[in-house]
């Protein structure tokens, strides 16, 4: 009985929590439908992380209730099991729970380490340096000019004469005869002769022929008298009658009437006709054109153009002449060699190289090593308790100055309204997961709270 009472009593606060959470989080849902799409992903990864806490809470609460079935059966084995089940229930509801405030199971987030290691940056290599080769200027004697020798002229010597010299040899020169032109009468074709092929056309002729008209035939004619005449008739039909007009009377008989009827022959009648022969088809033949020609006037040449030499006979006249007496000659002199003091560089120190060591260089690197997962624990939060107009304001008014608003028209900032709204929370999630505070998407944990330095 005694473990049945704790039972019910913790499912009576358990009850409690649930209520105000289960009011919070509705209040909470209602708000988080106008966030932002840029908040999304994260809610979406909050969303899954508390999925897979109220998983467990599940789970909790089956095991709950298996000791609590097993606490009303009653007996010693079934208490021990119901009393290691109160132990597991310990961890469904907050430890230590204290009057006027709310707990949330909350975010706690992992813890890492910070290591430095010393590695290396640069592997130890070598600098080659060129030592540059060292000169030195001295003074030398050298040749400036090389001996040498020159060729000296003596000049020829000359004596005035006087002299007949030709002054222009004897020559010829060319003298031009025009070429002589006549005019004469020339007959120039103009067109030459040619064939034209002519068409001839047919020939006809008009022909008179005599053509049948109508064929002889025979025909029955009443008789008007005897006789030989045009009106031939009797009254007697043994009469003979041959002839019935300009007809030939072949058979006669007497009708019923005594109508004397005659059988005349007819003869043929022709007509004549004109019409078109052809007496000569028509043809081609070949017209000869003959050539045209013209009387035309030219100028021909009769004499050709000519040249003819004309002697000119050479100038002399009498001038002083200048005679070489004695030639020119030449004489090689000798010309020392030149010396002189120059500037001379001489290698002193060849060119050289020096190796120097570059040592190994190293850095310290620093890495952060995990060493606490991430958990959920029993955290008081601020609830409806607390969770007043100035509280609330206050909290907006610090989480300002911490650079984690990212709301507001320059999205800077939090609005401070004493609501507490998905930028507000948002906001304070941030803050604590910059300073390893625990946290919830949720809730804003008393951690945060005193972390701003909010007493509250």
């Amino acid at each position: 009985m005694h473990i049945l009472s704790r039972l019910v009593a913790v499912l009576a606060g358990m009850a409690i929590v649930a209520g105000c959470a289960t009011s919070t989080a509705d209040r909470d849902r209602s708000m988080s439908t106008s966030t932002n799409s840029d908040q999304s992903e994260l809610v979406a990864t909050q969303e899954r992380r508390i999925a897979n806490l109220e998983t467990n809470l599940r789970t909790r609460e089956r095991e709950l209730a298996d000791a609590r079935a097993a606490t009303e059966m009653g007996g010693s084995t079934m208490g021990g099991t119901a009393m290691g089940g109160s132990s597991e229930v310990n961890g469904l509801f907050p430890p230590n729970p204290k009057a006027g405030e709310c707990y949330a199971r909350v975010i706690i987030p992992a813890t890492y380490q910070t290591n430095s290691e010393r590695v290396l940056k640069r592997e130890a290599a070598e600098r080659i340096e060129i030592i540059p080769a060292k000169y030195t200027t001295a003074e030398e004697s050298r040749v400036v000019k090389e001996a040498s020798t020159k060729l000296e002229v003596i000049p020829a010597q000359f004596e005035t004469v006087t002299e007949r010299v030709l002054v222009k040899p004897a020559s010829t020169r060319l003298e031009v005869i025009p070429a002589q032109y006549e005019t004469i009468e020339e007959t120039v074709m103009v067109r030459p002769a040619s064939k034209e092929v002519v068409e001839i056309p047919a020939v006809y002729e008009t022909q008179t022929e005599r053509v049948l008209d109508q064929p002889a035939r025979t025909e029955w004619k009443r008789g008007t008298g005897i006789g030989t005449g045009k009106g031939v008739a009797s009254s007697s039909a043994a009469q003979t009658i041959e002839r019935f007009g300009d007809y030939k009377v072949l058979q006669t008989r007497v009708e019923d009437t005594g109508d004397l009827m005659c059988l005349v022959e007819i003869p043929a009648t022709y007509r004549t006709i004109e019409k078109q022969v052809l007496v000569q088809p028509a043809r081609t033949r070949a017209v000869e054109s003959p050539a045209e020609y013209k009387t035309v006037k030219k100028t021909v040449l009769r004499n050709p153009a000519a040249t003819r030499e004309v002697v000119i006979p050479a100038e002399y006249r009498t001038v002083d002449v200048v005679k070489q007496v004695r030639p020119a000659t030449t004489r090689e002199v000798v010309i020392p060699a030149v010396y002189g003091e120059v500037a001379v560089t001489k290698l002193v120190t060849p060119a050289s190289e020096r190796r120097i060591p570059i040592p190994a260089e190293y850095t310290t690197v620093t890495h952060n090593k995990k060493v606490t997962d991430e958990r959920t624990e029993w955290r008081p939060v601020l609830c409806e308790v607390n969770m007043t107009a100035g509280n609330v304001t206050a909290l907006q008014s610090a989480l300002n100055d911490t650079g984690c608003c990212r709301c507001g028209p320059n999205r800077n900032e939090c609005q401070v309204d004493g609501v507490i709204g998905p930028c507000t929370l948002k906001a304070a999630q941030c803050y604590a997961e910059k300073n390893g505070l625990s946290s919830g998407d949720k809730y804003v944990t008393i951690e945060v709270i005193r972390g701003l330095g909010l007493k509250f």
